[in-house]
């Protein structure tokens, strides 16, 4: 298996549902973001993924949510606007778009979605699109 990513970072504003003090209240991130890719094999000119889609793709999912109050979007209605949901969110959006696209989306076995919300804590999405 190969595995290939990218990065890149964006501002959500949100608050959570529950007892989590100060966190239910509205405020914002700046959360960093991996997308992994996983293909079992590489394509004729010996790459996993098109890097160049990739990045397309994600920009155009992030610029969307770019400071964002996630809480308003319909998705997020009946879920917690956590960093394990907006991976979930992000990783459907993604998919969507690259399928838009007409992209191989089943070169890919396993997309898995990495936010960062600070330097010592993350949440992730996999999902298998083969």
């Amino acid at each position: 298996m190969y595995k290939t990513g990218i990065k890149t970072d964006f501002k959500v504003r949100h608050k959570l549902i529950g007892d989590f003090g100060d966190e239910t209240l509205p405020h914002e991130h700046v959360y960093i973001l991996e997308w992994i890719c996983t293909v079992s094999d590489l394509d004729e000119s010996g790459f996993g993924v098109n890097i160049d889609v990739l990045n397309e793709k994600l920009d155009k999912v992030i610029q969307s949510l770019d400071g964002v109050f996630l809480n308003d979007l319909p998705y997020f209605q009946s879920r917690q606007a956590s960093i394990e949901n907006t991976a979930h969110y992000i990783c459907s959006a993604l998919r969507k778009e690259l399928k838009n696209e007409g992209y191989p989306i089943n070169s890919i076995t396993d997309s898995k979605i990495k936010i960062w919300e600070s330097d010592i804590a993350w949440a992730s999405y996999n999902e298998s699109w083969s």
